[in-house]
């Protein structure tokens, strides 16, 4: 598994169990990092991406609350939010990762961690977020 791989399931445990329990997302965060034992290169990663989320989360919100077709946000899965959330957050403050690796990795996570159907749901929402917000 790659670094950036493990530093975004980091991410979306953290983001799960702040949103799920209302927990302090650094304490969290922090319990993941324990768990799990990664490299320094990972935690900074995943810091990065959390912290971008719980700053811009009323903005992601609304970005892809724009996209979803016959959807309401609330009705998403915490998980495929929480995933949207994290991908949004690096396609607009990661440009070093090609969107097409971001997308992908959203895919698949959805796939590992959420139902049947979420690869495909995912990749419905990024594919026209991206396509705005890496043309500007």
């Amino acid at each position: 598994m790659s670094r950036r791989r493990k530093a975004r399931e980091i991410a979306l445990q953290t983001l799960y169990a702040q949103e799920v329990s209302g927990t302090d997302w650094k304490t969290a965060f922090d319990d993941n990092v324990e768990r799990r034992k990664p490299s320094e290169e990972v935690v900074e990663y995943a810091e990065r991406l959390v912290t971008n989320v719980m700053e811009e989360k009323a903005n992601l919100d609304s970005l892809i609350r724009e996209r979803l077709e016959n959807w309401a946000l609330e009705r998403v899965s915490v998980v495929d939010r929480t995933i949207l959330r994290i991908a949004l957050s690096e396609l607009l403050h990661c440009p070093e990762v090609p969107a097409n690796v971001i997308m992908d990795e959203a895919i698949e996570i959805a796939q590992k961690f959420s139902s049947a159907d979420a690869g495909r749901f995912v990749n419905g929402v990024l594919d026209r977020l991206a396509r705005e917000v890496r043309e500007r």
